[in-house]
């Protein structure tokens, strides 16, 4: 299958989109190796898994909205910040934000690297959010 990796991605988008899971995973090689360097035990290995997880996806948010914000291509990989936007079954907005980096060969996606991140619900602060990384208090004063 000769398709640019760019269309790939766009494939992706438009199968989430149209619900349709077979072309969604069609757009991943038999053995995509998911990588996920924020949450390492999250990774798997294998086609199958990720229409297990779009599979609960799309059951549990009927009306997702997926987009391309961005994107670069170097080479054989895209580099996409994407958006995801819908509502849980219980009413409760679901709304991720990240870049996937996904390496395409042969017309499909066959590693993907996965930044993906929920909204914060809260208000938290940048000085909060600094403090509470790296467990200290936000500093009281300019040095």
């Amino acid at each position: 299958m000769d398709t640019a990796p760019s269309d790939v991605v766009d494939r992706l988008i438009a199968a989430t989109n149209d619900r349709n899971l077979d072309a969604l995973a069609d757009c991943f090689a038999e053995d995509v190796r998911s990588i996920q360097p924020a949450h390492p035990s999250r990774s798997f290995v294998g086609r199958e898994q990720v229409r297990q997880n779009w599979a609960r996806i799309l059951g549990g948010i009927p009306d997702l909205e997926t987009r391309v914000v961005d994107r670069a291509v170097a080479g054989d990989r895209v580099f996409a910040e994407l958006a995801f936007d819908g509502h849980r079954p219980d009413g409760a907005p679901f709304r991720l934000r990240g870049v996937t980096v996904n390496r395409v060969r042969d017309g499909r996606i066959d590693e993907l690297h996965f930044y993906m991140e929920a909204i914060d619900a809260e208000d938290v602060g940048i000085d909060e959010a600094v403090g509470a990384a790296v467990g200290a208090a936000a500093p009281t004063g300019n040095r």
